[in-house]
């Protein structure tokens, strides 16, 4: 991948609002990576590896690595402004410690772009085993489901039940059930939703388990997100109940996501079905 301009690069969740800054090749800090890419004015091609530990590579000028510390479970390649290049999670196993490998070639060298292989891996240099890998909103797709408030266990437990001894309607949702999205509002997630070479999101209907989805006794009502793009339809929210028949309507294209939304009660929730 070739940057859109030449700089140093960072690794690091944007959203923490961190400032990566240091000497030398690497520099990092809790949440951040900063790589000096050296005093070539090229545009730096950069190769992305995120996985279990493929060894270092022969034929470098410079080989470095160090320990990054994730707090939220998300890290992204980000130019020197640390705005991200792409959405793409580095961070595979959630939070905690990743070892950080770069390899370097050309960083001062007058005429040629500066090269760098940077490799992301779950565990720190002491060789701990990271914990198993919560599921992301950037890996998923299809119709999500997403946890954003902990505080109520009993409440969430009862949805998942009803969601797995439901009806066959429930079976195309992706439940997302992963800390590092505590507290996130609608936008974010719709932020961090991959999208295809053409610009179409893996995943167009969003659900969120919120604060007041869990507190609101048992109907559970879900907040519901339109990420189709073109289509600006206000959030609604609609009960556990309804959302089986909302999803299926909805994946077939009976009913727009503006038939819901106007159909709520007086207060703004949506109880009734679709047949």
């Amino acid at each position: 991948m070739k940057m859109k301009e030449w700089g140093d690069l960072t690794v690091m969740d944007p959203d923490t609002g961190a400032q990566s800054h240091g000497r030398g090749l690497l520099a990092a800090g809790e949440d951040w990576l900063h790589i000096d890419a050296g005093s070539a004015l090229e545009n730096p091609l950069v190769t992305l590896y995120a996985g279990a530990d493929p060894g270092t590579e022969e034929g470098w000028d410079e080989v470095e690595e160090t320990t990054v510390i994730s707090t939220t479970g998300f890290l992204a390649l980000c130019d020197s402004g640390c705005e991200p290049v792409r959405k793409q999670n580095l961070a595979t196993a959630g939070p905690g410690p990743y070892l950080v490998r770069v390899h370097a070639s050309d960083r001062s060298t007058d005429g040629k772009e500066p090269r760098f292989l940077v490799q992301i891996i779950p565990g720190d240099r002491t060789g701990a085993e990271p914990a198993s890998a919560a599921p992301t909103i950037e890996e998923a797709a299809g119709p999500l489901l997403v946890r954003t408030s902990y505080d109520q266990p009993e409440s969430w437990a009862r949805l998942l039940q009803t969601l797995e001894g439901g009806s066959e309607h429930y079976e195309s949702i992706t439940v997302i059930d992963n800390p590092i999205y505590t507290g996130f509002a609608a936008d974010q997630f719709q932020a961090r939703i991959s999208r295809d070479e053409e610009d179409w999101p893996a995943s167009t209907l969003l659900l969120i388990a919120d604060e007041r989805t869990l507190t609101s006794g048992e109907e559970l009502p879900l907040l519901a997100v339109n990420n189709l793009p073109g289509e600006d339809d206000d959030p609604f929210r609609i009960t556990l109940a309804a959302v089986g028949s909302f999803i299926v309507n909805m994946e077939l294209g009976n009913t727009s996501f503006g038939d819901w939304s106007r159909g709520g009660d007086a207060d703004g929730v949506y109880r009734g079905q679709h047949r």
